[in-house]
């Protein structure tokens, strides 16, 4: 299968054109390379990366020229920028979205996964949270999401297009940018500095923290989703407290750090894990790096795959 990954030499990108490699797919990128840290590992592997901006949509329509699939991974992830800049958020998140969309349509791509996020569903009313709570975000960068979540359904139902949306919680791993799960990169930068670690609230608020190697095993496996169009929670359905997050990096790291407590910062959801019962069920999802492994791996170094 000719597989597009769009923001492939991203850090959710790269692992996710790995696991596709490993699968035995023929995998292209896509990507305006403005926030790229993978691009030097993608062109030693040989694999195509086309320097093209989802907001352009004639030359993405070129490059999906001739593709099976397409993961729809290009976005901005800032929930904080995402308030400076709302109308850089729409363009490339949502517009971005309709024309990878669009451009599947003309050039008769069967399936596109759309990384979405939990930022969709806002403050949670029940936990953990199903692919059916309430979606009411509370941030522009969800809000975007979100749009591109009724595109999918919408292209869809108009024009036949099979898609799959991936709701991602907290993704963390090995060349993670700020924007990802950022309390772990926070933490790490921090512990390599000898400094305190700083905790937004009382620290007993808890995150559901997700291994970009099972986020790029769930985009392989949503290639073969058995519907034409579905949602799917990924994450790990197992809550970490920041309190307990700082001593299991502390404790890998070998250093005694002091923590510092800090106000809230406006926005943030207090309590999120996801129920991942559907994609277990659907398409035979199981995360598989544990939280203490994931994140001795990013402290000692050491590799999964």
């Amino acid at each position: 299968m000719r597989v597009v990954v769009t923001g492939g030499a991203g850090f959710v990108g790269y692992w996710t054109v790995r696991e596709l490699l490993k699968a035995g797919h023929e995998v292209e990128v896509v990507d305006n390379l403005s926030r790229a840290t993978f691009e030097g590992e993608l062109e030693g592997m040989g694999i195509p990366v086309h320097r093209v901006d989802v907001r352009d949509f004639e030359a993405l329509a070129r490059v999906l020229s001739g593709a099976d699939a397409v993961v729809h991974l290009a976005a901005l992830i800032s929930v904080e920028e995402s308030a400076e800049r709302p109308i850089d958020y729409h363009e490339t998140n949502v517009t971005g979205t309709l024309n990878v969309l669009l451009a599947s349509v003309r050039s008769g791509v069967r399936r596109v996964i759309y990384s979405s996020s939990a930022a969709v569903y806002g403050p949670p009313v029940r936990l953990p949270i199903d692919e059916d709570h309430p979606k009411r975000p509370v941030s522009i960068y969800g809000a975007t999401k979100l749009a591109g979540e009724a595109y999918c359904r919408a292209f869809h139902e108009v024009f036949g297009v099979q898609t799959v949306i991936l709701r991602y919680f907290n993704v963390y791993g090995p060349g993670q940018s700020p924007e990802y799960a950022g309390v772990i990169a926070s933490f790490l930068d921090r512990i390599r500095r000898g400094l305190p670690l700083v905790i937004h609230g009382d620290g007993t608020q808890y995150r559901d923290f997700v291994h970009v190697y099972d986020v790029a095993r769930a985009n392989l496996l949503a290639l073969h989703a058995p519907k034409a169009h579905a949602a799917y929670n990924v994450g790990t359905g197992k809550p970490t407290r920041i309190v307990d997050l700082a001593e299991i990096m502390t404790r890998l790291a070998g250093v005694d750090l002091e923590l510092e407590f800090d106000p809230p910062r406006a926005g943030d959801i207090r309590e999120s894990v996801a129920d991942i019962a559907l994609i277990r069920q659907e398409l035979g999802f199981e995360p598989r790096v544990n939280l203490e492994d994931g994140l001795a791996e990013m402290i000692r170094g050491t590799r999964f795959a």
